[in-house]
């Protein structure tokens, strides 16, 4: 009897206990989330940039850094003086300083990288829509013109002609807005600021955190 007793006893000593940390685990809960806000989960981690720190950036790093941005003007100026025949070449050189630094600093591989991406949107991206969106106005114009037969052409034609001055004006823009986002990277980069292009700079983060380029 005494040991079926004691046996009680342990195992309601035990549901006890079990019990209390269950409630002091939910209470320290309640008051991280309270004063530190919900916890953030692995997926909320992984689409959150990383930060990089500017603090010990030396001078040879910030130096790259701009040199990897600051190489859009020679794209830029190549490309328009030789017809866009040098831009398959230009391009590259904020890669060749990503493979340069990439096991030395993160900062210059981080920009290197994302100067290459943005010269990439910004000249064969305007080479894309000039061809493919090029293509794409044409075959809709024959149609809108056909379609004049019905009286619908009528409404199409001038429509699609917008249509086509806005795919153009997008395509053209396109090499001006890389320049200016690449000059202000340039300028921020140097002074040892870790300046970030829209929505690039997130895509980049997450090759250098885990993507392909991680593995590389």
């Amino acid at each position: 009897m005494s040991d079926e007793f004691n046996n009680d006893d342990s195992k309601r000593v035990s549901r006890l206990s079990t019990a209390e940390i269950e409630t002091d685990d939910n209470v320290v809960k309640e008051y991280e989330e309270r004063y530190y806000g919900p916890p953030i989960t692995k997926s909320k981690m992984r689409d959150k940039p990383r930060s990089y720190s500017t603090f010990r950036v030396t001078d040879e790093e910030r130096l790259w850094a701009a040199v990897a941005h600051g190489s859009v003007w020679i794209t830029f100026i190549t490309g328009f003086l030789t017809a866009g025949f040098s831009v398959p070449v230009s391009v590259f050189i904020p890669l060749v300083v990503y493979f340069m630094f990439r096991k030395r600093s993160d900062y210059v591989a981080f920009h290197a990288l994302q100067a290459f991406v943005l010269q990439l949107i910004g000249t064969l991206g305007a080479l894309a829509l000039l061809v493919i969106g090029g293509a794409a106005w044409v075959v809709g114009l024959i149609v809108a013109l056909i379609a004049i037969a019905v009286l619908i052409g009528f409404v199409l034609v001038p429509v699609w002609g917008l249509v086509g001055i806005a795919l153009l004006l997008v395509a053209v823009g396109l090499p001006f807005a890389m320049l200016l986002f690449g000059t202000i990277a340039t300028i921020e980069t140097y002074n040892r600021r870790d300046y970030r292009y829209p929505f690039v700079a997130r895509w980049v983060d997450r090759q250098l955190a885990g993507g392909f380029l991680n593995a590389m």
